[in-house]
């Protein structure tokens, strides 16, 4: 028969398996959604997962995501993705980052980012 401290560890088990998956989960999802900006902001330094930007103000540019931990850091070679110009909405990316996420909108954009850090 199976002790109290066994039967309490298989338990313990349980939780922290659980708690695995929830994380995974939580990390494709999205756990931050940042402040909607309309000029250049670091959202966040250090690594982590992009899921989605959402443009809030369509704008006559497109504008930029960067994995970059400073926003005069963000250049050509550390970009993540573009961001649409013209079509208000939100827009999937699932794109690990390792320095940090700085936003730079397209002229008239207004634009925010859904991601996990860690």
């Amino acid at each position: 028969m199976a002790s109290l401290d066994d039967i309490l560890s298989a338990q313990k088990n349980g939780v922290i398996a659980i708690n695995s998956v929830v994380k995974s989960n939580q990390r494709g999802q999205g756990i931050v959604t940042s402040l909607t900006a309309s000029a250049g902001t670091l959202v966040v330094a250090g690594a982590g997962y992009l899921v989605s930007y959402t443009v809030v103000v369509a704008g006559s540019a497109n504008g930029l995501i960067y994995n970059a931990s400073t926003v005069a850091g963000a250049t050509a070679t550390n970009a993540l993705c573009a961001t649409d110009k013209t079509s208000v909405g939100v827009y999937k990316v699932g794109l690990a980052y390792t320095d940090g996420i700085v936003i730079v909108p397209g002229t008239g954009q207004s634009i925010n980012v859904t991601y996990s850090p860690g």
